[in-house]
């Protein structure tokens, strides 16, 4: 029974090698964190992008809603982006014909200075 339930999973990796690429691995980034001194400052970034598609497709990269740049029949592609951010940013990855989105990687903005209010240790009713 093992052997059996073996073969049919590497028959499945096959037939079907497009669907045993995570969906984690299409779309990455780096840097992935930027640190301001002041919570409102902007982050000049330079970020190293890379697309690793399990077959070609055309394909197009957006920074939340706005497009950057597309491709058509793209398996593989490294390149640099400059971006200037001050809150968290959506980097994502969709099928241009279809609106599929393929991949998403988010750039995370964090500040070295600690928040002025601090949350309540216990509840107010407690007695202890």
């Amino acid at each position: 029974m093992k052997y059996l339930q073996l073969g049919v999973c590497i028959v499945f990796l096959l037939i079907l090698p497009e669907q045993a690429v995570a969906k984690k691995d299409i779309l990455t980034v780096t840097p992935k964190v930027c640190v301001v001194s002041e919570q409102q400052e902007f982050c000049d970034l330079d970020l190293k992008f890379a697309i690793n598609l399990p077959y070609k497709m055309d394909v197009c990269l957006y920074r939340e809603k706005q497009q950057l740049q597309c491709w058509q029949q793209l398996t593989k592609e490294r390149f640099n982006h400059k971006a200037r951010v001050q809150v968290g940013t959506i980097y994502s990855l969709v099928n241009p014909h279809t609106d599929e989105l393929l991949a998403t990687t988010r750039i995370e903005v964090q500040s070295t200075h600690a928040k002025t209010t601090r949350r309540r240790l216990r509840s107010p009713w407690s007695f202890f």
